[in-house]
């Protein structure tokens, strides 16, 4: 067998077994077939909704009734092979005739099918109108056709019907084995096949020491015996079949096993290990939903065609609950997963693409289309409406009116769900699409299990670094002893590339998210997580290169020894602080002197906290900057950033009150009157301008600003 279900019943047997404990109502059924060669007619009907195993009920019967001491001939007549409907009952009886042949190869069984085929040749005329009986169609072609009373007895002789019918009877009677005739899928034909069905049934094949099996919906049956105008429909199935038995009722426990099994089967692998609480949200959708949903066994196989499908694509990229939840919606409620698809605003907040910005909060979007979402719902039955609406809710927290789910949690993308909107991109699109990368290839870039550099390079060149720092800060706890080679590895690829710069260059107000903060975000997560916290970032601060992030981290550490933040834990002793800080002082002058960083506007940050870290060093390093070659340009490329606003990016403003304490700012300024300031770069002539004088200037265009 594939992967795949193809809606096949089962066989029976120990290779395709009985798994709903349905043998023992087989073989008590097999027993009411199997009539004496003279009993009269049984016809028994085998009902139950499309789906539930009629079919495999039907071969388990089979199999019960080749195993019986006195085996019948076991006739199955499948009226989709029927040419047209109105020979159905001359197929019928030619399908009849060959296989009873072949069943009892014998000269009474020949004898009987010659019977058969003869009987058979009367309807090759007969069009069926409901509401008559097959002679009648018969008589009345007979009667329009040949003009004379003679030649209209000659013929009526020739169309013998029910002569011809008892010399079948007789036939059949001398084979003197039972006959059992199978007749499933009726409620799949159209209203005038499944009419014509019955009706062969009780008059045309009611044949002593014959059983019928018939299997059907009963509800789909009553509407087409309405739609031919047949009142009471319950009724007349009642005069055509003896024995009307409804399948067995397949219990919670033998859906659940099924379930097992199949869960099972999808993969060698943990599905559920990779994301956070996954395991206990796959159990709650289970018992709370998909039990309920996914009622019975095709429905159940259409479920896991659509889950393997999805999970073979993206396994790992979203947590498998939530994978689990759509292939309900999908096998249960198409037209809510299509809607899901086309409409992803309607449950997120956010579409797929970038048409159309929406100013809107994603909670108030989500719940503008809630009339629309409404009236999906009520295609379906209040109970399975309710049910979809909660399933709905847990999977797209943004649904429920006060926020809450089980199991929420306040970053959806770090534990694979899809209310985050690049997850539920990857679940419909079966891939991740440019700029969002994968999670096991964030995994492989931590663990080393690729080229780093060539990974990031690509990063670079598909313009995916904001999704590759966000699925990185979620991974940091798997960094561990790579922390330091991983972090390496990322100022290598950034703090000197065209893309840092021009973000710092462009950055308006804290509000923006540059490149650098978050790397400096991302130093924090990983440091934090790191089991040998002081190793890490010493590591990282005696690195000359690593200078500017070392600047942050010691700023941060700082803050935690000497109270200024609250944390539940300092990540070093201030015994360890005072060592880093002599480090750092140390690395940060030899930067600034090599001009390490120049060029990626990250001096000042140095600097700052080289001042904050040890006003004497500054002061010392500072003088011997300003008694260079060039002295006054070296130190306003050094101090000039002072931060940056949302009305023009970075500026520059020096207090003097400040800078006394780490540079003579009137030796400074002198120096300065020296110098032929519009003849210098736009972003050093502000610089100047704000020793001079004190005011606000901003280094894109050089232009004042306001003070704050």
């Amino acid at each position: 067998m594939g992967k795949y279900h193809n809606d096949q019943p089962i066989q029976g047997g120990s290779n395709d077994p009985d798994l709903l404990n349905r043998l023992d109502f087989a073989n008590h059924l097999a027993n009411v077939l199997l009539l004496n060669h003279s009993d009269d007619c049984l016809t028994v009907s085998l009902e139950g909704e499309w789906g539930y195993g009629k079919t495999s009920v039907i071969n388990l019967i089979k199999g019960a009734l080749d195993e019986k001491e006195t085996s019948p001939i076991v006739i199955e007549y499948n009226p989709w092979l029927a040419g047209k409907p109105e020979s159905l009952i001359q197929d019928f009886l030619l399908q009849f005739s060959s296989q009873l042949n072949i069943k009892d190869n014998s000269e009474v069984a020949l004898k009987a099918a010659k019977e058969l085929i003869a009987y058979s040749s009367l309807f090759s005329v007969a069009k069926l109108v409901p509401g008559t009986e097959p002679w009648a169609s018969i008589v009345e072609k007979v009667f329009s056709k040949f003009g004379s009373s003679t030649k209209k007895i000659a013929e009526l002789k020739k169309l013998d019907l029910l002569g011809k019918k008892k010399k079948v009877v007789a036939a059949i009677e001398k084979i003197k084995t039972p006959i059992v005739v199978i007749i499933d899928d009726i409620d799949r034909l159209t209203p005038s096949e499944t009419f014509q069905v019955l009706r062969l049934v009780k008059a045309v094949a009611d044949f002593s020491g014959t059983s019928f099996l018939l299997a059907f919906d009963s509800s789909y049956l009553v509407s087409v015996l309405d739609k031919n105008n047949i009142v009471n429909a319950s009724e007349y199935i009642n005069k055509i079949v003896q024995l009307r038995v409804p399948l067995p009722v397949i219990s919670e426990r033998g859906m659940n096993e099924l379930a097992n099994i199949e869960l099972g089967n999808l993969s060698d692998k943990n599905l559920t290990g990779r994301f956070e609480t996954d395991q206990e949200r796959l159990s709650w959708i289970y018992h709370n939903y998909f039990k309920h949903l996914i009622k019975n066994p095709r429905e159940l196989k259409r479920f896991f065609n659509h889950l393997r499908f999805v999970l073979e694509q993206v396994e790992g990229q979203v947590c498998f609950a939530d994978l689990f939840s759509l292939s309900i919606i999908a096998t249960k409620a198409n037209s809510i997963y299509e809607h899901i698809k086309k409409t992803p605003e309607a449950y997120i907040g956010e579409s797929f693409s970038n048409d159309g910005l929406m100013m809107d909060k994603p909670e108030d979007v989500v719940k503008s289309f809630s009339e629309e979402r409404s009236q999906i719902l009520t295609e379906f039955s209040e109970r399975e409406s309710k049910l979809l609406e909660g399933l709905l809710g847990h999977t797209f927290p943004f649904l429920n009116s006060d926020g809450y789910s089980h199991y929420g949690v306040s970053d959806a993308d770090s534990v694979g769900r899809v209310s985050a909107p690049q997850r539920l991109y990857v679940a419909f699109h079966y891939k991740t699409p440019i700029g969002y990368l994968s999670d096991q290839e964030i995994l492989d870039f931590i663990s080393g299990d690729m080229n780093r550099d060539s990974f990031l390079s690509k990063v670079v060149a598909d313009d995916a670094d904001d999704r590759f720092f966000e699925m990185m800060t979620n991974y940091a706890k798997e960094c561990k002893n790579n922390s330091f080679d991983v972090l390496i590895c990322i100022y290598n690829a950034y703090l000197k590339s065209e893309k840092l710069i021009s973000s710092l260059e462009s950055n308006y107000g804290f509000m923006s998210r540059d490149l650098y903060r978050q790397m400096v975000w991302l130093t924090n997560k990983v440091i934090s997580e790191n089991d040998d916290k002081y190793t890490l970032i010493k590591k990282l601060i005696v690195r000359k290169d690593s200078a500017p992030l070392a600047a942050d981290v010691l700023y941060k550490v700082r803050k935690q020894i000497h109270g200024e933040q609250n944390y539940d834990q300092s990540w070093v002793s201030e015994e360890q602080l005072d060592e880093l800080e002599s480090n750092y002082q140390e690395i940060a002058i030899q930067s600034l002197l090599d001009k390490t960083h120049i060029a990626n506007h990250l001096e000042s940050h140095i600097f700052y906290e080289l001042k904050r870290s040890s006003k004497d060093k500054t002061s010392e390093f500072m003088n011997i900057v300003l008694a260079g070659e060039n002295g006054a340009i070296r130190v306003a490329e050094i101090i000039g950033n002072s931060g940056n606003d949302s009305v023009n990016g970075p500026y520059v403003q020096i207090d003097e009150k400040t800078f006394n304490e780490v540079i003579d700012i009137k030796k400074l300024r002198k120096q300065i009157q020296k110098i032929d300031i519009v003849n210098q770069p736009i972003h050093i002539q502000a610089i100047l301008k704000s020793i001079l004088d004190g005011n606000k200037y901003y280094l894109r265009d050089g232009t004042s600003g306001d003070l704050w």
